[in-house]
């Protein structure tokens, strides 16, 4: 009998022990669940997170490819605005030319009637000096015909 006690004993203690697993092992799952829980929401917080900066990044990648295109077109209208620049100066310099060319033949027509008004002031007073009956004649002609047929 003391066998039997002995093993009822040993049986008890062994529930008990059991029990006190059990217990544990409930409990162990209990935390192991709200851990899980816990993983569950970080997980959802961080996916949530990987959305938005996801939507951000295809957002800035956008605003990239629109700065891209307006410089893109800014270059080509600089390039244009330049080429239009080198053509102006071009025209610039081959206006200048010929206002230099043209100032020189002012110049040169100036010197011409310069010389004309001299020579015909001279005539007009060989004139006065000639006698009032006499007409006037070829010789006194004469000396503005160099003038007359040069080429201007």
């Amino acid at each position: 009998m003391d066998a039997i006690k002995k093993k009822m004993q040993m049986l008890k203690l062994d529930k008990e022990n059991a029990l006190d697993r059990a217990e544990q092992a409930e409990s162990d799952k209990k935390a192991a669940e709200d851990r899980s829980k816990q993983l569950d929401d970080e997980l959802r917080e961080m996916e949530k997170k990987l959305r938005i900066t996801e939507d951000e990044r295809d957002k800035v990648f956008e605003e990239l490819q629109t700065a891209e295109e307006k410089l893109l077109t800014a270059e080509e209208v600089a390039t244009k605005l330049e080429d239009d620049l080198v053509a102006l100066q071009k025209k610039l310099k081959g206006t200048e030319d010929e206002l230099d060319k043209y100032s020189e033949a002012l110049k040169d027509a100036q010197e011409k009637l310069e010389l004309a008004e001299k020579k015909a002031a001279d005539v007009s007073i060989e004139r006065e000096e000639l006698p009032q009956s006499k007409p006037l004649t070829a010789s006194h002609i004469s000396p503005l015909s160099p003038l007359l047929s040069r080429p201007g």
